[in-house]
């Protein structure tokens, strides 16, 4: 069985093969079942989880098993690890079951993150997309900046409630290197000339998730939610047009949803309808399609 690690996993991928990846694999009769979870219990009254989400080749469909493979997720949370998850993902062949690969669940999940949000914008944000705002501190930001700028011609990122230290990192980012990579603590304004917003995660000094009462972007603008924690007002919610990974699990029942990304991804229904709609894009927790593309995709690489 193959060990494949975060550095290989690095150099398995580019953000364009990534996001073709995941179209196919939206387009694709790939099996995904529900999510599988129990609770671990710990000390003082807290608890973790172990979860797991499986995947495989709809070999009954292709009337073959000579090809194609199974895969499952495998993530654990406990609450001393601070919010933070390790995870790892196995790979089976699909003709004789054997294990063939292992890979680095936590850098599988990073790039499948990104890559889900920019084949989400590549569909909901303007062709003319721009100007990016991301507001909020998190290590994902250089990966889902660099995803964006494989669907969109950006010529600047602003960031708000980000370290210095992450502004240079998107300074020196070869991907980036026509694009003016600014800060700015004026929300308000900021948001006013935005195409685009990514809401990454909490702010950088307080550690808090935002409460984004104030958030009023302009008419035409996408609005990529990666902080499942963040708190958007109701009439944005209400108003703008809603899309998420899987309607099978949205991330909020209660919240009309337009559409998700295999309907997208096949054309089922639309994405963004005219150029001043407002659109939102919230992941939910459903990942095993994206996931086992990924995984395959490093494995016939690495």
């Amino acid at each position: 069985m193959r060990i494949i690690s975060s550095g290989e996993i690095d150099a398995c991928l580019e953000d364009r093969q990534v996001l073709e990846s995941l179209r196919r694999a939206f387009r694709s009769n790939t099996i995904a079942p529900e999510i599988g979870a129990t609770r671990i219990g710990r000390l003082n009254q807290q608890s973790g989880s172990f979860s797991w989400q499986p995947a495989w080749t709809d070999f009954e469909a292709q009337g073959d098993v000579s090809r194609g493979y199974v895969g499952c997720s495998i993530e654990l949370a406990l609450p001393e690890q601070n919010g933070q998850s390790s995870g790892l993902y196995l790979l089976f062949s699909g003709s004789a079951g054997q294990p063939i690969a292992l890979l680095d669940g936590v850098r599988l999940a990073d790039w499948r993150t990104a890559g889900l949000h920019a084949l989400a914008a590549s569909y909901l944000s303007r062709e003319d997309t721009s100007r990016l705002l991301i507001i909020g501190d998190s290590p994902l930001i250089p990966r889902l900046a660099c995803a964006y700028a494989a669907v969109r011609n950006f010529t600047s990122i602003l960031l708000s409630g980000s370290s210095k230290e992450m502004q240079k990192r998107l300074s020196g980012l070869p991907a980036l290197n026509k694009v003016h990579i600014g800060t700015t603590t004026e929300i308000h304004d900021a948001q006013e000339g935005a195409d685009m917003i990514c809401i990454a995660g909490p702010d950088k000094d307080t550690g808090n998730h935002h409460h984004l009462t104030y958030l009023d972007p302009p008419a035409g603008c996408h609005i990529d939610v990666v902080d499942a924690n963040a708190s958007l007002p109701t009439d944005l919610q209400e108003e703008g047009r809603l899309f998420t990974t899987d309607l099978k699990s949205p991330p909020f029942t209660h919240l009309e949803w337009a559409a998700d990304l295999k309907d997208l991804t096949q054309g089922n229904k639309a994405g963004r309808r005219y150029y001043g709609q407002r659109t939102l894009f919230l992941h939910g927790n459903r990942t095993a399609i994206a996931d086992y593309a990924l995984a395959t995709h490093i494995f016939l690489r690495s």
